[in-house]
């Protein structure tokens, strides 16, 4: 018997592998847990097999051929000829008068050494599961087993950047064709992604991590790809703008056109030598470009078809997608363009266009190879545009495609002009009813028509077959991950209309209670239910109409965040030039797009709070500066008030909140509540009341949407209560996800038995069909019935009462039973097992005509329950540690010349002193200085941690030391240093932090891990364990830490 359950838990662990296997091959990574999916991830592979799949392909000749090889040599010249040099035009008089804009201390930054740290996260950044290149080698290998490759991998990334060569084997790329539309027969039809070797993108991802910190100081504010806080829909708001501008605004219709171009094949044509000029001249050093031109240059290919390999390619020109590089080089290979239109603009040959006065003038978008412009519509003007594009064409190598672009005339434009203006530019097709970035260009028509696509698309996916062969728990996270994604970068733009809404959230609903396409059965709950969250008794589905407004209040956040953004600029101009942006309109013949931020602003306001620092700029009796549970304005004491009396005045000379003033104006409670607010020497500032940080984020917008702006008092009875915190328990079962899932709609009352369909009106027989003694109610069948009372028996489920159980009381039994399976009650753990087979028995003789014998359904629960217990919760091996065991995650030393210090902030609570401390080592880990303090209590974790980080720095301030790193081990205060602008809460402390910067050399913060932050830890544990609260720092370590100090100076596990 036991060597039966071994096998078949041997078994159970084989169809885990194969599933893993067909989930990598599916490419789909929604489905997050198994639960024996392989026929699912199989029909996936097979239909992505087949989705790709060339049949055949046409030559230059029109002959259309089907044999592997003969594709294979038509893709193989097509390439060749495509990497050919076109002999490029001198591009002295492109880049003429371009000045340097890359400073010396960014080249600094560029060329300094490389250290190992920087390559292990390069490491890191190789998406785990993307394709290999030639070598069959995947990142996850290499992530995987970094303690192996690491250091020889990492020695020879060093030579390459002190000066060696690239490997040609570490730069031979496969070029995978995949189709862009079904059954392509045409090369062009074709897209070429590039599979690099994981050694390759690991140099390229060092360069492409320096390169990001100073994109957004080099790069014009008119290009919004590929740089940090820049985003897609900016360019796509600022061109509807726009485009509505052209439509609407007096000015603007009458003389302006858009020009949407199309650029052919754009990384494949980009010119080396052009690419190495633009680099001078934009003032990088010769190091830099070495080492960048020698990933371009050193490329040599060979196409990869249908899974073979044909031919062997060497470049001349071009740049490749799947290099993690290459949309960094074609950014700046674009601000030669942006150059020469700029200077067209300055010498007054091209005009740009301002929909205001106030606003700024716009000429040109670029968002990677989509591009748009704006010019006059005269011929001149036209012209000039033309010779800026061929300029940059002819220098750079990149072609366009007159055939697939488009004019937009202003609503006045003369006709005759029209018609001049598309003979002399090529350009036939007039836009303004097709696309930009994927959106559409203009929204002067019906809302309904123009955003009928965002419904159609989730619409259409969730009609897959799919939906034949997955479990109710994997369309559980087929709905979240991907039905919910499709429209969100449209809903991020723009507001749909309640009737796409409703389709879409009509279309998620059926296809999480229908079993088939066609067949429609019984919506148990309904949608607003489900959407409720998982905390409430829902599944955490999302209202569509709630997330699409959380969404535009990212939008709004932004534009009153990042007022000196392009975007921000416009609309200011446009819309609020004279006015706060929280306290404007929707202004005169308002774009859609502004009309949609404003119903965003909507929401962001009501979750605003008023964030004191010197109190200056906030009013004591308007402005919403006290926190409960929403922002709210303070409650007072006395019936008249001094409507505008500020903060500043209930603070003392020292800052500080004056309690003398605090107690004649307000009641206790309030005092209190006040007293929590740290005020500081920063200025007061709106911020989200609802994240940490006290930055917007779409995740708790829409929960306060959902939770707090729909239902500001819910209240619940105390059954309600007691279902929905055992809906939550049932989360936490260890047990498949599927029947948990089971156990949620049990007890949701979403299982058809005959109780519940009576109440949905179908006049059916009550009675038990199994026993003919009860009404066949959900209890009734999971536990009360002679068959469910049968297979229970093998567990310690007690006998029923009279009056008999609840199902809320059974079911939490049965959970409780699960949770507590020790040694002599294993077989509680297969209780959920049970339910499970209940459930499927009954459904198979009632509408199977089958019945297994209830030792057969014992036995097979019992062993799918340990089968999974035994591959998900393995026992763990015994294993002899040797005395030194060398481990990857451990205490990294600093470079010589670098103090590393360590430091710990233990908050209890509001109500404690806080223990903090930091330890100082040098290169070779041994210990300068420790220091230990009690600090006064903070309201939360973060702030004491960020306290402590100033407490340190002050301290090796003191000490002397030029170089420092800051090594901390809470994630979220590492995030705010590192990043302030989305930490507004904490600006008084971190600005002080930006300060204490300039007293050293250089600063750098690491984020450490727990287990490698573990001295600072103890040593600021050791302050309030043992009532340690008096201030000191000494020489060396504490001795009764020392020989964990040596171990992990010595770099070993502890």
């Amino acid at each position: 018997m036991n060597r039966m359950r071994d096998l078949k838990v041997e078994i159970e662990g084989a169809y885990k592998e194969e599933e893993t296997y067909w989930k990598e091959i599916c490419k789909n990574t929604w489905l997050k847990e198994g639960d024996r999916n392989t026929k699912v991830f199989h029909g996936w592979a097979q239909t992505r097999k087949m989705k790709n799949r060339i049949s055949s392909l046409m030559d230059h000749n029109g002959v259309e051929h089907f044999p592997e090889d003969e594709k294979g040599e038509i893709a193989v010249k097509y390439f060749e000829d495509l990497f050919h040099s076109a002999s490029p035009a001198d591009a002295s008089e492109l880049l003429e008068d371009f000045v340097p804009i890359v400073t010396e201390r960014m080249n600094q930054l560029l060329t300094a050494p490389v250290s190992d740290n920087e390559i292990k996260k390069a490491v890191k950044a190789v998406k785990s599961d993307s394709a290999p290149g030639a070598d069959g080698m995947t990142g996850k290998f290499f992530q995987s087993y970094w303690n192996i490759t690491g250091a020889q991998i990492t020695k020879e990334v060093k030579d390459f950047f002190a000066g060696g060569e690239l490997p040609q084997d570490w730069n031979f790329t496969q070029l995978c064709l995949l189709p862009k539309k079904p059954n392509p027969t045409l090369i062009t039809d074709l897209r070429p992604i590039s599979l690099c070797s994981v050694v390759y993108k690991i140099i390229s991802n060092v360069l492409c991590a320096r390169l990001k910190r100073i994109l957004p100081q080099i790069v014009s504010p008119t290009q919004g790809a590929f740089v940090s806080g820049r985003l897609i829909s900016d360019n796509l708001l600022i061109a509807h703008e726009m485009i509505h501008g052209l439509k609407t605004n007096p000015n603007c219709k009458e003389e302006y056109i858009a020009i949407k171009i199309d650029m052919s094949k754009a990384y494949d044509r980009v010119e080396w030598d052009f690419l190495k000029l633009l680099f001078e001249k934009m003032g990088f050093t010769r190091t830099w470009i070495d080492w960048v031109m020698k990933c371009v240059r050193s490329v040599s290919y060979t196409v990869l078809l249908n899974g073979q390999t044909h031919g062997h390619i060497q470049p001349q020109r071009g740049i490749r997608q799947g290099d993690p590089l290459s949309p960094f080089i074609f950014i700046l290979c674009a601000e030669a363009l942006v150059h020469v239109m700029n200077r067209a603009e300055q010498r007054g040959a091209i005009h740009g266009m301002k929909l205001t006065r106030k606003c700024p003038s716009v000429q040109h978008l670029l968002f990677a190879d989509d591009s748009f412009f704006l010019c006059k519509a005269n011929l001149p003007e036209v012209q000039e545009f033309l010779r800026c594009l061929k300029l940059y064409g002819d220098s750079s190598g990149q072609f366009i495609n007159f055939q697939k672009s488009a004019i937009m005339f202003g609503a006045n434009v003369d006709p005759i002009m029209k018609r001049l203006i598309a003979e002399i530019s090529g350009i036939d097709k007039e836009g303004g009813d097709g696309k930009y970035l994927g959106l559409p260009e203009c929204f002067s028509g019906s809302k309904q028509q123009l955003l009928a696509f965002i419904g159609e698309k989730p619409s259409k996916r969730l009609k897959g077959w799919f939906a034949k062969k997955v479990s109710m728990s994997g369309k559980e996270v087929l709905l979240k991950s991907i039905a919910m994604a499709l429209p969100v970068y449209a809903m991020s733009c723009f507001r749909l209309t309640k009737h796409h809404c409703q389709k879409i959230m009509s279309a998620m609903a059926s296809f999480w209670w229908n079993a088939c396409e066609d067949k429609n059965k019984i919506h148990w709950l309904s949608w607003d239910k489900l959407c409720m969250s998982k905390d409430n008794g829902g599944l955490g589905f999302r209202d569509i109409e709630d997330f699409n407004q959380a969404l535009l209040a990212k939008q709004a956040w932004r534009l009153m965040n990042e007022p000196n953004s392009l975007l921000a600029q416009i609309y200011k101009g446009r819309y609020y030039a004279s006015k706060d942006f929280l306290d404007c309109s929707k202004g005169f013949r308002p774009s859609y797009a502004w009309r949609s931020i404003t119903f965003g602003k909507e929401l962001l306001k009501k979750g605003l709070y008023r964030s004191v620092g010197t109190g200056e700029n906030t009013f004591i009796w308007t402005d919403n500066w006290i926190m409960d549970s929403t922002p709210r304005l303070p409650v007072n004491k006395e019936r008249d008030i001094e409507v505008n009396r500020k903060v500043s005045s209930l603070l003392n000379v020292n800052g500080q909140w004056d309690q003398e003033i605090l107690q004649r104006l307000f009641p206790p409670n309030e005092v209190s509540r006040i007293l929590k607010i740290s005020p500081g020497n920063v200025e007061d500032r709106d911020i989200w009341a609802f994240t940490d940080q006290g930055a917007y984020t779409v995740k708790s917008g829409y929960w306060f949407a959902a939770n707090v702006v729909k239902n500001p008092t819910m209240q619940r009875s105390q059954q309600a209560q007691e279902v929905i915190d055992l809906k939550k328990k049932i989360w936490k079962v260890k047990t498949l996800p599927k029947i948990r899932m089971f156990l949620w709609r049990a007890v949701s009352g979403a299982l058809a038995v005959a109780e519940r369909l009576n109440t949905r009106g179908m006049q059916v027989n009550e009675t038990c069909k199994l026993c003919n003694a009860d009404t066949e109610s959900i209890n009734h069948v999971l536990f009360q019935c002679q068959p469910a009372k049968d297979l229970l028996q093998v567990t310690n489920f007690p006998a029923d009462t009279q009056p008999p159980r609840s199902l809320l009381e059974n079911v939490k039994i049965a959970i409780k039973l699960t949770a507590e399976a020790n040694i002599g009650t294993e077989k509680n753990r297969a209780i959920p097992w049970l339910l499970w087979s209940i459930w499927k028995n009954r459904n198979a003789i009632l509408y199977a005509g089958v019945q297994e014998s209830i030792t057969v359904i014992i036995n097979q629960a019992l062993t799918e329950e340990a089968a999974w217990t035994a591959i998900n919760f393995p026992t763990p091996p015994i294993i002899v540690v040797p005395d030194r065991l060398v481990i990857t995650d451990s205490w990294q030393r600093p470079q010589q010349g670098v103090i590393k210090c360590n430091i710990h902030a233990n908050w209890r609570s509001a109500a404690f002193l806080i223990g903090v401390s930091w330890i100082s080592r040098d290169h070779q880990g041994n210990v300068l200085h420790h220091a230990r303090d009690a600090l006064t209590s903070s309201p939360n974790r973060i702030e004491a941690e960020l306290r402590c980080t100033i407490w340190a720095m002050q301290s090796l301030k003191d000490l002397g030391f030029p170089h420092i790193i800051i090594g901390l081990d809470l994630l979220s205060a590492f995030q705010a240093i590192v990043n302030v602008v989305n930490w507004p809460r904490f600006r008084h402390l971190l600005r002080s932090i930006d300060k204490l910067r300039e007293s050293f050399q250089s600063v750098e913060f690491e984020h450490e891990s727990q287990s490698t932050n573990i001295i600072a830890r103890d040593i600021a544990r050791s302050v309030l364990r043992d009532g340690r609260f008096r201030s000191y720092m000494a020489l060396g370590g504490p001795a009764w830490l020392h020989d964990r100090i040596q171990r992990e100076a010595a770099n070993v596990n502890l």
